[in-house]
């Protein structure tokens, strides 16, 4: 089965028949046309961040729906019956004749390298499960958290960089800002050096938003006991407003479930550290310390 995409055809593979090293290939190879950043993507691994234009491919937050259609038009699935989920309009997919492979809402949601995209394609059944292959992955958790760690080093860097160029009252303000952001960098130093303490920080992240998500839910039922207690009512005005609030409601339900879905990932995964896992934190913090070292020369 091919897919044709302006001048070139695209030979979706049965992702059966394949090793996990050929899709990560394919699916970097992919993505190439949404990558800005041409030096960090020319040299992509598993995992090399789509996102962001530090140590990330450049790819813009707008282009990951179009990064997972790319996915979906190279490969083949036998994960392909649809099994309604009762009491929602949601479905599921069971095995049944090899077909396009569809990626479900929310499935993406933690897919933030290729060696990532390749764990969702195992996790849902999609291609089989190869532990070899998944230990050299580095987790959505520490994937997340590796990236805050080189957005605050290079702030660190700019910082230093301008002060160099300031004078007088500006200078000391800036100085004081400095100061502000090495505390910053220690903190997050000191927090993802402690596995516990990494742990426990990613936990607390999630009870936070689960209950921001709970009380969205709240108040969504509160609402539509208004609306149904007003079913049988002339004041059309007031079911109207009721409604359009509703709506809007529900919208922001459903991006707080997007976030609820990735804080929970992350939770779930943060007290187990991969060698892999472990080597990407030294890198970091080493680097960072070093920065901070340089920062704290400045006054």
């Amino acid at each position: 089965m091919a897919f044709k995409r302006k001048e070139t055809v695209i030979e979706a593979t049965d992702l059966n028949t394949i090793t996990p090293e050929d899709a990560e290939s394919r699916i970097i190879a992919g993505v190439k046309k949404y990558a800005t950043n041409e030096p960090n993507w020319s040299k992509a691994d598993a995992n090399t961040p789509y996102l962001g234009h530090i140590i990330g491919m450049g790819i813009e937050s707008a282009n990951l729906a179009d990064i997972t259609m790319s996915i979906e038009r190279q490969f083949l699935t036998k994960m392909t019956r649809r099994v309604p989920i009762e009491g929602t309009n949601d479905f599921r997919l069971e095995e049944g004749e090899l077909g396009k492979l569809r990626i479900l809402d929310g499935q993406d949601a933690t897919a933030a390298t290729p060696g990532l995209s390749i764990k969702m394609l195992m996790d849902f059944r999609h291609m089989p499960k190869s532990e070899s292959y998944l230990s050299k992955v580095v987790g959505f958790a520490y994937i997340s958290s590796m990236g805050e760690g080189y957005r605050l080093n290079e702030s660190l860097k700019k910082l230093m960089s301008r002060i160099e160029r300031l004078t007088d009252n500006e200078k000391a303000e800036a100085v004081q800002n400095l100061k502000t952001m090495v505390a910053q960098a220690k903190n997050y130093v000191n927090d993802i050096s402690d596995s516990k303490r990494f742990a426990e920080s990613k936990q607390k992240a999630y009870l936070l938003d689960k209950a921001a998500h709970d009380n969205l839910t709240g108040e969504l039922a509160l609402l539509q006991d208004k609306i149904k207690g007003l079913s049988s009512s002339n004041d059309h005005e007031r079911v109207s407003a009721l409604n359009a609030e509703q709506a809007e409601l529900k919208t922001r339900i459903k991006m707080s479930s997007d976030k609820l879905r990735v804080s929970s990932e992350i939770a779930s995964a943060a007290d187990r550290r991969s060698p892999i896992e472990e080597a990407k934190v030294l890198e970091i913090t080493s680097l960072i310390s070093s920065t901070v070292a340089q920062a704290e020369k400045i006054s």
